[in-house]
């Protein structure tokens, strides 16, 4: 996934090309599973951008799960600095350091941080740098620790207490995520292992029983039912996988 400007996702030709190769795969299998004939996989080929769509969707959100995690350890980063008695300007910048040593290079809050840094040693505000990551992340919890710096920094109180609180809060909630997003996982995991059964059996049936699965194939009553099945299998994987897609 590369990063835009815009602070979005979007695939390169190297995750294009992965894809693409795993979509000609799945339908080369369904071709031979359904209806015996790898020409019929050519007709899967123009549902393609679909599956991309799909990936893409699963992918940006494994990255922004990262970014969280990531956005965490930036958070205990900025309070440890203020609490030093050090400025927002400093604590940031303190921050870019701790997760250049912690992060791998390119990580997301990195490319943010650094972004920041940038615009400040241009003499753009500080509020207005982190109003910007802000919109560019499009996350509630980066939004709300930003709204808390603009807040403290405003009113002048003791920001460190300030950034404290919503730090602990916002840490219970980053955590409560991470409970229910483990539970789910399991359950997508036993879905994945369901959704590969019936594939599994009709394989099984073409090695071990060819001579019951031959009646369905080669005439158009078999492959009208070979559709059929085929049709219903997608709608429920697709049925079940948006079930899973539970927002938290």
């Amino acid at each position: 996934m590369k990063l835009t400007p815009e602070g979005g996702y979007r695939l390169g030709v190297k995750a294009h090309v992965v894809f693409l190769t795993l979509w000609l795969l799945l339908c080369l299998v369904c071709g031979w599973l359904f209806y015996d004939s790898i020409r019929c996989a050519a007709a899967g080929i123009p549902m393609y951008p679909f599956f991309a769509r799909g990936m893409k969707k699963r992918l940006e959100k494994a990255e922004r799960r990262q970014m969280q995690t990531e956005f965490k350890d930036v958070m205990i980063s900025v309070y440890s600095s203020l609490s030093a008695g050090a400025t927002v300007e400093q604590s940031l910048s303190r921050a870019l350091k701790d997760m250049e040593r912690s992060l791998k290079p390119g990580a997301r809050m990195i490319v943010e941080l650094d972004l920041i840094c940038r615009k400040m040693s241009g003499n753009i505000p500080v509020v207005q740098c982190l109003e910007e990551m802000s919109r560019r992340c499009g996350d509630e919890d980066i939004e709300n620790f930003v709204q808390i710096i603009i807040l403290g920094k405003k009113q002048g109180n003791n920001l460190a207490a300030l950034v404290r609180s919503g730090v602990e809060k916002i840490q219970r909630r980053i955590e409560m995520n991470y409970e229910i997003e483990g539970m789910i996982g399991a359950k997508r995991n036993e879905f994945g292992f369901m959704c590969v059964i019936p594939a599994g059996i009709i394989a099984y049936m073409r090695c071990f029983s060819p001579a019951f699965m031959a009646v369905m194939y080669g005439n158009l009553p078999g492959a009208l039912a070979m559709t059929a099945c085929l049709v219903l299998y997608g709608a429920a994987i697709g049925i079940g996988w948006h079930i899973l897609q539970i927002k938290i």
